[in-house]
């Protein structure tokens, strides 16, 4: 069966553009235009991992969501909730540095943690593996990833940014549990991916991260944007306009092993653009390689580190600010 993938080329982030990029890729992908309307409850998967800047390229930049939220506005979905489990800090701490507080204002979403952990059984047998249960309580989800190289899994997309629903550090608890196997943490995402089933991914590649992502890269003007409903198509179309050697896109050859999407690149219907191809770079730099387990010291740093940020950190930014204000 074929997939379909919308593509376009962005030369910046102009709010006026993306929106009509998605309005257009449902257009394409949803013709019947059944999968949004009156009433439902939608729940959007940026990638948040930390709280930096839009122009580090860590986070799916907020224009992206911005867009996503006024389009569903206008198919009259009545609650939408941002949501995401970043490595250090909260998700309003995070979500504010990212730039996303205004949308709260702009059109009333939520920015809410995600909760009640519990485990699913998955077919790699990872122990303690558990996402959260408060997706059971919306209609849709829509991932929302930004395009980043990747120093343990080559290459952070759709797939990837779904293990941002594992909440908290039990994160770093199964990069240690999988003992640097890459393919079976690629294995882990798939089972992940195919429970959480979201009905869109919507891709920011306007501006990726190249070097030695997820965070510590740089970022380069990719140019692009994709939209599917078959995520492991649309990781496939980036990989090849990034050049990935995909035997090393962990994530995308776990699909492939799994029959989870669609892996042939032959059997992908492509519009929006004359010819993918097109879009392909050739300076993009990938990530070095690093080993997927976190050793125990590693690890305690980070719980450390953690405790800090929500405990110490945090609340101190809060006062300062709140004492700014007041002057």
């Amino acid at each position: 069966m074929k997939s379909q993938v919308h593509l376009q080329k962005f030369d910046n982030y102009s709010l006026d553009g993306v929106v009509q990029f998605i309005r257009n890729s449902l257009k394409v992908l949803d013709p019947e235009a059944s999968m949004f309307g009156h009433g439902q409850k939608v729940l959007l998967k940026p990638n948040l991992l930390r709280g930096f800047k839009p122009d580090r390229c860590v986070t799916t930049h907020p224009v992206v969501i911005d867009a996503v939220c006024q389009v569903l506005k206008d198919l009259s979905v009545s609650h939408i909730v941002i949501s995401d489990s970043p490595a250090l800090g909260s998700l309003s701490a995070v979500a504010r540095k990212s730039g996303y507080t205004f949308l709260k204002k702009k059109y009333g979403v939520q920015i809410l943690p995600l909760s009640n952990p519990i485990i699913f059984e998955n077919a790699e047998q990872v122990p303690h593996l558990k996402i959260a249960g408060c997706l059971q309580h919306y209609d849709r989800i829509i991932n929302l990833p930004k395009v980043k190289s990747h120093c343990q899994m080559t290459m952070t997309l759709c797939i990837k940014n779904l293990f941002g629903l594992v909440i908290g550090k039990r994160k770093p608890v199964l990069h240690c549990l999988v003992k640097n196997d890459k393919l079976k943490f690629g294995k882990m995402l798939i089972d992940i991916a195919r429970h959480v089933n979201p009905c869109l991914s919507i891709v920011d590649g306007i501006q990726a991260m190249q070097g030695q992502g997820p965070i510590n890269g740089t970022p380069y003007l990719l140019g692009v944007m994709g939209a599917s409903q078959d995520m492991t198509a649309l990781d496939l179309i980036f990989a090849h306009l990034l050049k990935m050697p995909l035997e090393k896109v962990y994530s995308l050859e776990a699909a492939r092993i799994k029959q989870f999407g669609q892996s042939n690149i032959e059997d992908i219907i492509i519009s929006g653009v004359m010819d993918y191809r097109s879009l392909a770079v050739e300076d993009f730099k990938k990530a070095y390689p690093l080993d997927i387990s976190f050793n125990p010291l590693r690890l305690i740093k980070s719980f450390v580190k953690q405790i800090y940020e929500l405990r110490i950190k945090e609340p101190l930014t809060m006062e300062v600010s709140g004492k700014d204000v007041s002057h």
